[in-house]
């Protein structure tokens, strides 16, 4: 009876240390917590909890595959895919049950607990990224556009820079329209792109001036000349990584579409020489494989994820597998060696890793 008591005993505090390491079967799920409002519904009272019980579970599931979207893919790539996995929500949870269900104003309220498959989510990540879309660099352009004096608010020169660029493995985004005090500092403008996920900010300055006709000619055509300025800066580190200019000449009877000609031929031309210097600082960074270990749940991965953005000398980083509560980056930085990635990981944030081995291209850390 004893030999069996202590079985049993035993049995319980096996399972509770699962529990304490939320560990799913096999090292292929976490415990995840999510919440969800849904209407309340006096008359249907069992539609209704069970409505806020799949919204739960739906946020769980974009919670997790929110953090294996790729750090390279645009808002759109990334909506894509979330909006895939959250569609499949149910076949991605066991386990889970509701922690906490009340009415909460006009709303009813659902805190869900339950196992949310990682590495399901992660492989069909993966899969759809490899099969839909193109690894591309994201980049924020902004320009300053003026006609003489006057300031012009139609973009002429960001068209004609997506137009010299289109062909790269770049995503374009639109970004603001630049100021002098911008193109004095433009640390503000870069902050803001690099929250936004771009690797780059192109900053151009384009001015359009009318040439005066020759003493002695008449013509019906207008003629303007624009001077066209451009520099890219990485988000990273604040460097300029390419830099050009052109002069272009338009013609036209009107005055403003001889001033667009101009505007779009120069910032054209000077965009054009900008691509083999940002390939460049593109391919320019070393690639890790880094492994952290214990990481035991999906906020402290999170936090991980959060380290990794925040460290300037980190071009990109992608989560590429996480299964028995060890996560595998890939990661790109403009950092010379393994040692000096890992000191710079120690020594910047109030979070205990310790070193279980570095080789010249890998990493592995144990997360405290």
């Amino acid at each position: 009876m004893k030999k069996l008591l202590l079985l049993v005993l035993l049995g319980l505090f096996t399972l509770n240390g699962c529990r304490l390491f939320h560990i799913g079967p096999k090292g292929e799920g976490e415990f995840v917590v999510a919440e969800s409002l849904v209407p309340y519904d006096e008359n249907n009272l069992s539609s209704m909890k069970k409505e806020g019980e799949l919204a739960a579970q739906k946020a769980a599931v974009e919670q997790v595959a929110g953090i294996f979207i790729s750090s390279t893919a645009t808002v759109e790539q990334a909506q894509l895919v979330e909006d895939k996995i959250s569609s499949k929500s149910a076949g991605f949870v066991r386990r889970g049950y509701v922690q906490k269900a009340y009415r909460k104003g006009d709303q009813w309220y659902t805190r869900w607990r339950g196992l949310v498959l990682v590495t399901d989510i992660s492989d069909i990540i993966k899969q759809s990224e490899a099969d839909a879309f193109a690894k591309k660099t994201t980049i924020f352009v902004a320009s300053r556009e003026a006609v003489g004096e006057d300031v012009s608010l139609k973009q002429d020169c960001k068209q004609a820079i997506y137009r010299a660029l289109k062909t790269q493995p770049y995503s374009l985004v639109n970004g603001d329209n630049l100021s002098q005090n911008n193109l004095d500092n433009p640390t503000p403008l870069v902050d803001k792109a690099r929250l936004e996920g771009a690797r780059f900010l192109i900053l151009a300055d384009v001015e359009a001036s009318p040439l005066q006709a020759l003493p002695g000619i008449s013509s019906p055509f207008k003629s303007y000349r624009a001077r066209a300025n451009i520099k890219v800066a990485s988000t990273n580190n604040y460097q300029i990584v390419a830099e050009a200019a052109d002069q272009v000449s338009g013609l036209d009877p009107i005055d403003n579409i001889a001033a667009q000609k101009a505007i779009s031929g120069a910032c054209e031309q000077a965009a054009k020489q900008l691509i083999e210097n940002i390939n460049s600082a593109i391919n320019s960074a070393t690639k890790f494989n880094v492994v952290i270990k214990n990481v035991n749940n999906i906020e402290r991965l999170k936090k991980l994820q959060d380290i990794l953005k925040e460290m300037r000398d980190i071009e990109e980083y992608n989560l590429t597998k996480y299964t028995n509560s060890a996560a595998y980056f890939e990661i790109s930085a403009n950092i010379s060696s393994a040692e000096e990635l890992t000191a710079k990981i120690i020594r910047s944030y109030n979070v205990n890793f310790s070193v279980v081995d570095i080789s010249p291209q890998q990493i592995i850390l144990n997360f405290i």
